[in-house]
């Protein structure tokens, strides 16, 4: 999922993505050669880990 509202853990509670980008929080560090790229996602831990587990399932049941 994608959110470029400003948001907090409260808001992702019930999602079904695997993870929600949050690019309000998205910084590049570093000069040059040395930058990185710090990217935020969220995610519900339960709902949502239990919605990627079943599509995942989904997926080698139907490589089967």
């Amino acid at each position: 999922g994608y959110n470029a509202d400003g948001i907090v853990s409260s808001d992702i509670i019930g999602t079904t993505f695997g993870s929600v980008f949050d690019p309000t929080q998205t910084q590049v560090v570093g000069k040059g050669d040395g930058q990185v790229v710090k990217v935020v996602a969220w995610y519900d831990n339960e709902y949502g880990f239990t919605s990627q587990m079943i599509r995942t399932l989904e997926k080698f049941a139907s490589m089967i």
